[in-house]
């Protein structure tokens, strides 16, 4: 996983080598910033991680390596991912975009975390920005959306558990209650 550090340090453009991008965005959008980390990082190589949908317009984009994720392989894809080390991950921040790949940064190893916004601006996630990183993670698109968002998620939690469990409870009760209606047949003679 990422640790601590990769929040802490300072950035520095001349030690990188070796990239990986991952598409948590709109294709088009996450081939620009390829344009981008290639000017930024003409001497490093650029990976990039594609939805299986993408595969097509990723293949032809220029990549030293394209690592196509399906939702079901997507364990194995972190695997993968986690025995190599990359100098800096880029992750395109957009609202329309892939939810299942914004988490992965997190789990790499990886000594910096590149965030792109849509205007190809970017900064490295540091613990000063992780305000920037709840945007991300959440997809929302201002603070008072972000906030919106979290209370919605602790509200609705609880409320769908409670109303799941009272409808087990009420079919549970009818049907113990037809069970108690039904009468006996009677015997039949011999």
């Amino acid at each position: 996983m990422a640790g601590p550090l990769t929040f802490l340090r300072s950035f520095r453009h001349d030690a990188v080598r070796a990239v990986l991008l991952v598409q948590s965005a709109p294709i088009a959008l996450t081939l620009r910033v390829a344009g981008c980390l290639r000017t930024l990082f003409p001497e490093g190589t650029i990976d990039a991680v594609i939805r299986e949908d993408d595969r097509e317009a990723a293949a032809h984009a220029g990549f030293a390596r394209v690592v196509v994720v399906r939702w079901e392989d997507r364990r194995e894809v972190v695997r993968e991912l986690r025995r190599r080390s990359y100098d800096v991950v880029a992750v395109p921040s957009s609202r329309r975009g892939s939810d299942y790949l914004r988490v992965l940064p997190l789990l790499l190893r990886t000594r910096r975390i590149l965030v792109f916004n849509d205007n190809l601006d970017y900064f490295p996630l540091h613990a000063t920005r992780l305000g920037s990183l709840a945007y991300h993670m959440s997809g929302q698109a201002s603070a008072g959306a972000l906030v919106g968002w979290v209370l919605a998620r602790l509200a609705l939690a609880p409320l769908a558990t409670i109303w799941l469990v009272g409808s087990v409870v009420r079919l549970e009760l009818r049907s113990s209650w037809r069970r108690g209606r039904r009468t006996p047949a009677p015997p039949v003679p011999p």
